[in-house]
């Protein structure tokens, strides 16, 4: 079996083209690189090279194991990237979905289900997501549709609700639903990293509502504490977060505001599921 450097060495004179640019490159010395190339000559059992006092250029056999080697090269690398990739799958389970906060419980529950796995989560569009399953790069993803496609799996996940966070001493506070209209003449904090819901919030609401938009998490809660400001929020996080005992949190009655979603995974991984599906938030 021939040493995979000695290819690596040949192909780099090649593209260097003289044995002092070819040795500066892969940091060795000259007499060093001639004597490999020599080694690779002995162990083929053929010329590669053209020598003289002064130079050595490669001859056609020699061009033509350039361009095996690369192939060679290259597919060696390939194997080595796909053996790590499969490697890594076997030993991670990775969930992928839009909706930020449904992702992280799905992980949460995964983690306690699998202690010695990584649980690696991905937060992308959803269009993305059928792809992704399909291919193997995902065991789980959540979506706000059900995907039908040959070997893939989806069932009813969560039903969630946009809902509206009010302090203890907001007028709107004792209502059982508030609308678009109670909402008009305030201001409301949205967080972009919920994902699915802050492009969705952006869509529906950013021309009916004066909306305030923030990335970081310690901004958007220093303003809710500094102003006490009404901001929108997912009934999945209340029931994770068990906020209702601090603020009054009420339904936005307003079409669109509800959304199920749906788990889909590979047919494979579809005995996992009855474990993974949580409570309904509500009836």
């Amino acid at each position: 079996m021939i040493d995979s450097s000695l290819w690596e060495i040949l192909v780099t004179f090649q593209e260097c083209g003289t044995l002092s640019a070819a040795a500066e490159k892969l940091y060795v010395s000259q007499p060093s690189l001639s004597a490999a190339m020599k080694r690779l000559e002995k162990e083929l059992g053929v010329m590669l090279f053209e020598r003289s006092k002064n130079r050595i250029e490669l001859n056609e056999v020699g061009e033509e194991a350039v361009r095996l080697a690369r192939t060679h090269i290259q597919s060696e690398r390939t194997m080595v990237e796909h053996l790590q990739e499969m490697a890594r799958r076997l030993s991670a389970i990775t969930v992928a979905s839009y909706a930020t906060g449904l992702c992280k419980m799905l992980v949460e529950k995964l983690s306690g289900m699998f202690p010695e796995k990584s649980i690696v989560s991905e937060h992308l569009p959803s269009e993305l997501l059928p792809g992704g399953l399909s291919d193997g790069r995902f065991d789980f993803a959540i979506t706000e549709y059900a995907i039908d496609e040959p070997e893939l799996v989806c069932v009813p996940y969560v039903t969630d609700r946009l809902m509206v966070r009010l302090s203890a001493s907001d007028a709107l506070a004792g209502k059982e639903s508030v609308t678009l209209q109670d909402l008009q003449d305030s201001t409301l904090l949205v967080w972009t990293q919920t994902g699915f819901w802050a492009a969705h919030i952006r869509k529906k609401l950013s021309d009916k509502l004066h909306l305030v938009f923030v990335n970081d998490e310690k901004e958007y809660h220093e303003l809710l504490q500094a102003f006490d400001m009404r901001a929108f929020i997912l009934e999945s996080t209340i029931a994770n977060r068990n906020l209702q005992s601090t603020y009054h949190c009420v339904p936005l009655a307003e079409e669109g505001m509800q959304v199920s979603f749906y788990l889909c995974c590979p047919l494979k991984n579809e005995y996992l599921l009855p474990a993974l599906l949580p409570h309904p938030l509500h009836n």
